[in-house]
């Protein structure tokens, strides 16, 4: 099946329309509810005020955003050449990722932040110059401002965040200015309103609890999805492992660009601190997962049936 991926054939649509239906149709046949955030998240908590009471309408909306934003990934990654343009790999993995756990075919928290996390990565890649741009600086921070409003965890790609700003060398004070200014920028006006609506006392103790309100647990394995969550965490690690000893022969720009896209793992690592350690929210790495695993997938390699082995694994978790 993966001939059909690194080829420009009708095969990769037709492998993607069967995953989404596999994955999905049980969505609408039993519809899934919409789970209130336990955490600050006052963008996700106006959604689910009104679609809550309409699960099929809720799961359609939400499909309709993983194809989006895994069809906005594929293009991403093409276009700063750092993923085969004439493949949809990329696509067919985010779909699945973002579709591991079946409670979570419905519009969540992490699917409105991951929409927030594409877009300031968007800013952040780069096609050549080893710099960032003044505008590009700003809307990356402000992206991660969204995406805090989203889910207040979310804070934790601040982290990735001053990663990125070492590996650009944005060291200047504009640069630093600009940084802030763009993750204030939402943040002061969603506080104004709470300020006129006498909100404001509230919204700062919710964040301060939050923030602070750290779980370390780890459930045992009750189930056939908490063992094929294990499956979700080898594929992760081999490709991940595969994706730092394989790209040396990169150019500067391309290993920023990798860089950038792996670096929010150890956000998503510190945002299963607010929930639980195992299992894993796969949504929550579905971004860096599709980069990792799609180039795995796609190598070039003398055993062939590893990453076809790979794909059908990965495929047949899921759907279990």
């Amino acid at each position: 099946m993966l001939i059909f991926f690194k080829k420009a054939t009708i095969g990769q649509l037709v492998v993607i329309l069967l995953t989404v239906f596999l994955l999905w149709a049980r969505a609408f046949i039993a519809p899934v509810t919409m789970l209130p955030e336990a955490t600050f998240s006052p963008l996700y908590e106006l959604l689910y005020s009104c679609l809550s009471p309409m699960p099929r309408l809720a799961s359609a909306i939400a499909l309709l955003l993983v194809l989006a934003q895994g069809i906005w990934l594929n293009i991403m990654l093409s276009n700063h050449k750092i993923a085969n343009p004439n493949s949809l790999t990329p696509l067919l993995v985010y779909i699945v990722a973002m579709s591991w756990d079946s409670t979570m075919l419905t519009i969540t928290p992490t699917l409105l932040v991951n929409i927030m996390i594409l877009g300031a990565c968007s800013q952040l890649l780069s096609d050549g110059p080893i710099t960032l741009a003044t505008n590009k600086n700003f809307n990356a921070t402000f992206f991660l401002s969204m995406a805090m409003l989203c889910l207040l965890p979310s804070a934790c790609y601040l982290l990735s965040f001053i990663i990125v700003f070492i590996t650009y060398k944005l060291y200047r004070w504009r640069d630093i200015v600009v940084s802030l200014l763009g993750l204030l920028a939402p943040l002061i006006v969603v506080f104004f309103y709470a300020y006129l609506s006498d909100k404001l006392d509230y919204y700062h103790i919710l964040v301060q609890y939050y923030l602070s309100n750290i779980h370390l647990e780890m459930h045992p394995i009750r189930h056939i999805s908490d063992a094929t969550n294990l499956i979700f965490l080898a594929l992760l690690f081999v490709s991940l492992m595969w994706h730092l000893t394989s790209g040396n022969d990169r150019l500067t720009y391309q290993r920023i660009n990798a860089r950038i896209m792996t670096i929010p793992l150890l956000a998503a690592a510190a945002m299963h601190l607010y929930y639980q350690l195992f299992p894993c929210n796969p949504q929550m790495m579905a971004f860096s997962f599709t980069f990792v695993m799609s180039g795995f997938l796609m190598a070039d390699r003398k055993r062939r049936w590893v990453g076809e082995l790979s794909l059908w694994l990965l495929l047949l978790a899921a759907i279990i």
